[in-house]
């Protein structure tokens, strides 16, 4: 490979990684102006509304899943085809109480994306890293030491946390289990 080579696929690198960088704030960015914008106009309409929204919503756990559904909805053109490998490899999994068991040493990678709703300890799974995604499932990701916050969105793919010998994934749909399969 010659230098003018290497450099071109170097830039052609930067770009892709530049343009995704700027559609997932784009997008992060366009959902929050939206949201804001409904808010504070239906919030000024009554003083009924407004305590329903206190109440509610501002002091309850929120499901951001409709809304997310609706914005993805109208902002197609930020969505990407692009596949992104959640699973290594060398990782083996069995099934375990409600979901799964994976041997795995390292980064614990998100299957789906959704906003980060619990850290703390379950029992039987240790410390849990729970996330609504925008489908409406509850994801769990226990025994692993988070690299998260509460209510960060991660993308499909971003390092959760890590395990140091084996994690457990378990995933709810109305706070019951569903079964979890080889393409799950």
């Amino acid at each position: 490979m010659t230098y003018e080579e290497y450099r071109s696929k170097k830039n052609n690198s930067n770009k892709k990684q530049n343009n995704k960088f700027i559609k997932s704030a784009l997008n992060k960015l366009f959902t929050i102006i939206i949201f804001s914008m409904l808010v504070v106009t239906i919030s000024n309409y009554s003083d009924s509304f407004r305590n329903f929204l206190i109440n509610n919503v501002l002091n309850k756990t929120m499901d951001f899943s409709k809304f997310n559904k609706i914005v993805n909805n109208v902002t197609n053109v930020f969505k990407s085809e692009e596949v992104v490998p959640v699973m290594k490899e060398s990782e083996s999994c069995e099934k375990y109480k409600d979901g799964i068991k994976c041997t795995n040493s390292g980064n614990v990678l998100v299957k789906d994306g959704g906003i980060v709703t619990y850290i703390g300890k379950k029992e039987g799974y240790n410390n849990t890293v729970v996330i609504q995604q925008s489908d409406g499932y509850y994801a769990w990701y226990g025994n692993i030491k988070e690299n998260v916050k509460l209510y960060d969105y991660l993308e499909s793919g971003t390092v959760i946390g890590t395990s140091e010998n084996e994690y457990y994934y378990v995933l709810l749909k109305d706070d019951k289990p569903i079964k979890i399969t080889d393409e799950s």
